[in-house]
């Protein structure tokens, strides 16, 4: 692991000069809390040719990230509109709704992508949703249809 080298190379240099710097060494080390890599999932959004009829152009749309095991609060979301689909997408850290709901806490996440008829953020019958299988924070590539009308 390279912070455990750094470490050790840390020590050894103040294994050279003195004992209290070995423990503001040590000390440092544990306090320091070992944090996760940033994270991102990208991919593709489209709608259904099924549906693209029934969504008007300034339709909202909203393409989010959840865990896939854990509180149902997004932890990312892009906002958009239908007449912007298909459209490219990255979801990442700096867009998580609470600092300590980032993608890059979970190991699993799931993509979803929503036409809001009424344009508000929560889910509602008859609005448009495409879901992706279940992911890892990094995922690249995906494909989310937008094919299901929400009940």
């Amino acid at each position: 692991c390279g912070s455990f080298a750094a470490f050790i190379t840390i020590l050894e240099y103040f294994l050279m000069n003195n004992f209290l710097s070995i423990i503001i060494a040590v000390i440092s080390f544990i306090a320091i809390p070992a944090h996760a890599a940033p994270a991102a999932v990208s991919g593709k959004v489209s709608l259904s040719p099924a549906l693209a009829g029934k969504a008007a152009p300034t339709d909202t749309v909203f393409i989010l990230a959840r865990a896939a095991q854990g509180p149902r609060m997004p932890l990312a979301v892009f906002r958009k509109q239908v007449k912007d689909l298909p459209l490219e997408f990255t979801l990442d850290d700096s867009m998580a709704m609470q600092p300590q709901m980032k993608l890059s806490n979970f190991d699993q996440v799931v993509v979803a992508a929503r036409v809001s008829k009424s344009g508000g953020a929560m889910s509602q019958a008859g609005d448009f949703e495409g879901v992706s299988a279940t992911v890892k924070p990094d995922a690249k590539s995906l494909n989310i249809v937008i094919d299901t009308v929400v009940k």
